[in-house]
């Protein structure tokens, strides 16, 4: 029998540690970080101010406890919420480098939190995704100090996270690390290729075996991508670079889309799931779907989406060879094909609507003008 009062043993982060001061962030000697970790992943901010240490980095670390956060959010005024203390302000003004888990360990009790307040509930940080005030007022003194930012996403792979989407913990904690350790500038290169491609105008036609048909028409639209290198042109603009990382994103012209799209990828929505969701787009507007399972959850982002939620709108490429399917990731797989519907103004793009929809495709052949950049899941470029 296991002796539950058995120390847990450790969990070697040092080939992590190394890719994000090396390679991702390239700090030097006496630059300024400040890690800030969750109570849950305090042996990775132990490894990561050691990290610090062994480069002669001047570190700050401090820690969030998950139930003092939350009775943070229960007991304080909106007021309170929206604004960045002046502590956390000034340590921001003095940081070149900030890395943060990401967290908390449970699931956030939304159903708890009064309704006024969800939306000052600051979690990701980065305005592209963090509509919060307080996101706001961060990026707004990130950018003017030029802090480099970085996310890891793979800790929020938790038991309690793992049994509340209903996925093997060990396989998606497994998984979401092995996704960050990918070769970043190898990533970052074929990245840039593919980049270009989509930058102009241009027909794009994709097929897959479980039934999509579609094509579309980029025009001119600026590309994003996530290649986890963090760069002083994303500083500017306190853009976060989040671990894993691995997904190129391109808006469409809106009303270009036609044909059939199915997500063969089962899409994870909170308690529940939708399973081969197939949609019918007629001239960017999707005007009928049909699901296995969780239809209903597409009809009712549709309904509170508003007018623009129906809109094809974007177009993503994942890049990351160590990520897999099914584990939260889906975006960013190589060899996967992302399409979205709704928002898509963060991305350059003229559609408006409360949030997005997105899901991803494999085994997909994509041509750009009769290019094949992508053949049954093969990346081309």
């Amino acid at each position: 029998m296991a002796d539950k009062h058995r120390p847990r043993e450790a969990v070697d982060y040092s080939h992590l540690v190394r890719e994000v001061f090396d390679t991702c962030l390239r700090v030097k000697p006496k630059d300024r970080v400040w890690i800030q970790s969750w109570d849950h992943t305090l042996d990775l901010a132990r490894a990561l101010a050691s990290g610090c240490s062994s480069r002669a980095c001047s570190y700050l670390l401090s820690i969030r406890y998950e139930d003092l956060w939350l009775r943070s959010i229960l007991d304080g005024s909106k007021e309170q919420l929206s604004v960045v203390g002046s502590q956390e302000a000034a340590a921001l003004a003095e940081t070149e480098f900030y890395i943060f888990t990401l967290g908390p360990r449970n699931p956030i009790p939304w159903s708890a939190i009064p309704k006024e307040k969800r939306g000052m509930v600051s979690v990701w940080l980065d305005v592209r995704y963090d509509k919060t005030p307080y996101a706001k007022e961060w990026a707004r003194i990130a950018s003017e100090h030029r802090v480099r930012m970085l996310a890891i996403e793979a800790t929020l792979a938790t038991p309690e996270r793992a049994r509340a989407q209903g996925l093997n913990y060990e396989e998606w904690r497994n998984v979401m690390f092995k996704g960050c350790l990918v070769d970043h500038e190898k990533m970052a290169r074929r990245g840039k290729v593919l980049a270009k491609l989509l930058s102009g105008r241009g027909n794009v036609r994709m097929t897959t075996p479980f039934g999509t048909d579609l094509s579309l028409e980029l025009d001119r639209r600026p590309v994003g991508v996530s290649d986890g290198i963090a760069r002083e042109e994303e500083a500017k603009m306190a853009m976060v670079t989040f671990l894993p990382a691995g997904a190129l994103e391109v808006s469409v012209k809106e009303d270009s889309a036609n044909g059939t799209v199915v997500y063969d990828v089962p899409v994870p929505a909170g308690t529940s799931r939708v399973d081969k969701l197939k949609v019918l787009v007629r001239d960017g507007q999707a005007i009928r779907h049909e699901a296995v399972e969780g239809d209903g959850v597409f009809q009712q982002y549709l309904e509170e989406g508003g007018g623009g939620a129906g809109q094809c709108a974007f177009i993503g490429f994942g890049l990351n060879p160590n990520l897999r399917p099914g584990c939260t990731q889906d975006d960013k797989v190589l060899g996967g094909v992302t399409i979205g519907f709704g928002d898509n103004t963060t991305k350059g793009g003229k559609n408006t609507a409360n949030g997005e929809w997105w899901a991803s495709m494999t085994r997909a052949t994509v041509a750009i003008d009769g290019m094949t950049v992508l053949s049954n899941g093969k990346l081309l470029v």
